[in-house]
């Protein structure tokens, strides 16, 4: 840490209440919203490589610039907190020319090693069909864009290269169960793994902080992903090439039934045992993301348990035997 009179400038993991505050952050999401007696409001969430944290901008804040997403902005504020979060309030906000690089998050596991995981995983699976399918959606352009594309915009692996890194857990856990488990078809298991978010490439725009396309937002990338896996039967029909009809069925439904249920997206609900092991991975992989980020971004080391966190309705425990 540096510091410069009675500022501090330092990451956001190490942030603190009670302190006056210079730094230089990345915004992440931008709300403008009006108090009862009309003020304007601007709340910002801004990060940097170690941590994310909310910012309030009241009417009498001096503002210099456009804050919008993917812009570095220099912020003076005071560190308190609201709903036992940490918050900025800020006194000057002015937007930056900045390179955004040296703000972003990223996967634990450098690109190039996630990429050659996940070509190892691709290249062992031998059913000629699933095969198929993969090479036909799987070009050098879809693979370079889905090597850069988040998972998710908010909840879990919400960075460039996160889909890549998610995607490889999961099959790396599914090609592990499927040792223990031996009437399962691997393949099949495995391919739904690296098949089940390949929509997520059109739901998000390929950008530095993930913003939903029309196409995301509208249609989903479940649905974008089941066009995906339809269009590359299709096509392997169209060359002449006999398809199996219930293999086709079945890999079309591990991507419409990964969510679990109705009501987190799913339109079916997994009806063989590939497709419910993929559900419950899917699931895990996230959640474990989850409880990972909780649990190393707070800060109060006095407190065995995180600050509740009202998205997900609960506390974190912080402790590690």
């Amino acid at each position: 840490m540096s510091s410069k009179g009675p500022f501090v400038v330092k990451e956001i993991k190490g942030l603190d209440t009670g302190q006056q505050l210079w730094g230089k952050f990345l915004i992440l999401d931008k709300n403008v919203r009006k108090t009862k007696d009309g003020r304007e409001v601007i709340n910002l969430k801004v990060g940097d490589q170690t941590g994310e944290i909310d910012v309030v901008l009241w009417d009498n804040c001096d503002i210099g610039g456009e804050l919008n997403p993917n812009v570095v902005v220099g912020i003076q504020g005071d560190l308190g907190s609201y709903n036992n979060r940490l918050q900025i309030t800020g006194k000057r906000v002015k937007a930056l020319e900045d390179d955004i690089t040296p703000y972003l998050k990223g996967p634990a596991v450098a690109i190039e090693e996630l990429i050659a995981e996940f070509r190892d995983i691709y290249d062992s699976i031998s059913d000629l069909y699933i095969k198929g399918i993969l090479d036909h959606i799987f070009t050098p352009s879809y693979s370079e864009d889905f090597y850069k594309s988040a998972a998710a915009k908010k909840v879990h692996h919400n960075y460039p290269g996160g889909l890549l890194e998610h995607t490889v857990q999961v099959a790396k856990i599914c090609d592990q169960i499927a040792r223990l488990y031996p009437y399962l078809n691997r393949d099949l298991l495995v391919a739904g793994a690296i098949l089940h978010d390949i929509g997520k490439v059109e739901e998000y725009e390929l950008a530095a902080v993930p913003e939903y396309t029309v196409s995301g937002r509208l249609v989903g990338h479940i649905v974008l992903g089941h066009e995906m896996v339809n269009e590359a039967i299709k096509t392997i029909k169209a060359e002449g090439q006999d398809f199996p009809e219930m293999l086709e069925i079945m890999v079309k439904h591990l991507v419409l039934s990964h969510h679990g249920s109705l009501e987190y997206g799913s339109p079916v609900v997994p009806l063989f045992p590939e497709a419910l092991l993929l559900h419950m991975i899917d699931n895990l992989d996230a959640k474990l993301f989850v409880f990972r980020n909780k649990i190393e971004e707070d800060e109060d080391g006095a407190n065995p348990f995180t600050a509740y966190d009202s998205f997900f309705e609960q506390f974190f425990f912080k402790y590690r035997y």
